[in-house]
């Protein structure tokens, strides 16, 4: 496991911080608390069939598969009921490292059967201590075989009438005949760009990619995480999220954070402030595109619209 080769397990915030943020608590934050407050409840609401959301990035290193199993970990520890984090790379897909498990069977093996229950389906799944469910692409990190939409759907319709969320970890590109196939079944999206002048660009591409043609319906379900590797920015992030929520999009700035700079499997408890703040609204952001619970110009929560967000294919959802 990747855990072996971490000397030391680092929290986001430093020392100094996290005496601070504790100091904080004590004296109380109330608006922050009630803002937080609002989204665990908001991330509880029940959801007809599943909701399907899927993590792209035009380009590798992005910090893609971090945002997907940071997602999928913040629904997994609200929700009631099944959560499923689905890696979409059966080359270097590493959301299960990410997760901190390790499975010897993939969607490969699950593709192949026909679950007639969820222990059935089970067998194929890790489970994380959130609870989050996991189907690797790979068998215990090795490569499995030519990885095809028709492969993923077959894998995802053995159990997704067992679940009540999916996050999808794509791999990089969002062009190919699998991009268009998983975007195109999906309620939302989260666009991975890099804090970076190139990485503010090239989501600015894929924004007026998702404006034209039959993918149009993705731009107002899509929201764009913004990911820092480093500690000091040299960009303009305010000028690039100006630029980008021009479009109708959201975008959430996930700052550098050193625990998940590791490169191991993410610890939610180890997370600095700020990151938890910005996870905690990624999964807000998504969670209600995906619900339809969003129009042009609307914030989150502010109304649901009836027949907006249907899944296509639903079924019933069991608890965990």
């Amino acid at each position: 496991m990747a855990n072996e080769f971490v000397r030391k397990n680092q929290h986001g915030d430093a020392l100094v911080r996290r005496v601070g943020r504790g100091m904080r608590k004590a004296v109380g934050a109330s608006s922050q608390i009630r803002t937080q407050a609002e989204i665990s409840d908001y991330l509880r609401r029940p959801v007809g069939g599943f909701r399907q959301i899927t993590v792209v990035s035009v380009r590798g290193g992005a910090g893609k598969t971090t945002v997907a199993a940071l997602l999928a970990t913040e629904l997994a520890r609200h929700r009631p009921d099944r959560v499923l984090a689905m890696d979409a790379d059966a080359e270097l897909g590493s959301l299960p490292l990410r997760l901190g498990v390790r499975s010897e069977l993939s969607l490969f093996d699950l593709a192949a059967q026909r679950p007639r229950s969820f222990e059935e389906a089970a067998q194929y799944l890790q489970q994380t201590r959130e609870g989050l469910w996991v189907l690797a692409a790979t068998r215990g990190g090795r490569i499995t075989g030519e990885f095809t939409f028709e492969t993923y759907q077959a894998a995802f319709s053995a159990v997704s009438r067992y679940i009540s969320t999916a996050v999808t970890d794509c791999s990089a590109g969002i062009l190919t005949e699998l991009h268009r196939g998983i975007l195109g079944q999906s309620h939302s999206v989260v666009l991975v760009t890099p804090g970076t002048v190139d990485g503010a660009l090239s989501a600015r591409g894929a924004l007026e990619w998702f404006s034209q043609g039959v993918q149009r319906s993705l731009l107002p379900r899509t929201v764009i995480a913004m990911v820092s590797h480093a500690p000091q920015v040299g960009a303009d992030l305010a000028r690039a999220t100006q630029m980008l929520t021009a479009w109708g999009t959201p975008v959430v700035q996930l700052p550098y954070d050193r625990q998940i700079a590791m490169g191991a499997a993410v610890d939610m408890s180890r997370l600095g402030e700020a990151t938890q703040a910005a996870v905690s609204r990624i999964a807000y952001e998504a969670f209600a595109r995906s619900l339809g619970d969003v129009t042009p110009g609307q914030v989150p929560g502010q109304g649901v619209h009836p027949g907006q967000g249907a899944a296509p294919g639903a079924g019933p959802r069991r608890g965990r």
